[in-house]
């Protein structure tokens, strides 16, 4: 694994949580691309098939049972009791989150401001729960933050109605902003996930990274989770 960006725990049944946070240096992980070039970026970083998705800024999670599954499908998380399966979410300013349980389940959900709003992270955890795993670490990776991330008024409100007056920033400029890592900490709060780690800086700041907001950039990086059997 080339990236710097990755974090680990051994859980109480043996198990290990595994998550990886790609940045620009590691390539091009944009499901747009053609699969063989792809592919071929995946398994520098993992041998084993990704599962990954057709990200849409909703609230829709898949269990993923074997090493690939769902692939390209519509949804924006996906959990998993499985080891060895890794669980894919690409961006370039949104926020992706891993979950992680003492139980054997892990998850990992993409976390934009529409996400975060259809409920993506509470979605997530109440099928974590359903497969007897409840998430108390969440492991967030690079996304943009409010310096950058101008946001229009009308959906700011929207967002400070359900989330608190806190999620409202201003950018360097002194226009309205969005404060989307602020706005995942209290969403997972809300599901009692009361420990948040940040790894990764900020996709628009930082030159290790795409963003789609100020560099319009195509191409973008991943964050990786994954169970893995005690060796």
């Amino acid at each position: 694994m080339k990236s710097k960006h990755s974090w680990s725990k051994t859980l109480d049944c043996g198990v290990t949580a595994k998550v990886l946070s790609t940045d620009s240096h590691d390539g091009n992980l944009s499901i747009t691309q053609p699969a063989d070039q792809l592919l071929q970026t995946q398994r520098k970083l993992i041998e084993a098939p990704w599962s990954y998705l057709k990200q849409v800024h909703g609230g829709k999670i898949f269990r993923i049972e074997n090493t690939g599954d769902h692939q390209g499908e519509e949804g924006d998380g996906m959990i998993t009791t499985a080891c060895g399966v890794p669980m894919a979410i690409q961006v370039a300013d949104c926020a992706p989150i891993a979950l992680i349980c003492e139980a054997p389940v892990i998850g990992i959900v993409h976390a934009g401001w529409r996400g975060l709003l259809a409920g993506i992270i509470q979605n997530a955890s109440i099928e974590m729960r359903k497969l007897g795993g409840y998430p108390t670490i969440a492991v967030v990776g690079p996304c943009i933050y409010p310096k950058h991330y101008e946001f229009g008024s009308v959906e700011l409100k929207h967002m400070t109605r359900e989330f608190g007056p806190t999620v409202e920033s201003e950018t360097e400029e002194g226009t309205p902003a969005l404060d989307i890592p602020e706005t995942a900490r209290i969403a997972l709060l809300r599901s009692n996930i009361l420990d948040t780690q940040f790894i990764g800086d900020c996709t628009a700041s930082s030159g290790n990274y795409w963003s789609h907001r100020v560099g319009g950039n195509i191409e973008r990086q991943a964050m990786i989770a994954w169970l893995e059997e005690a060796s």
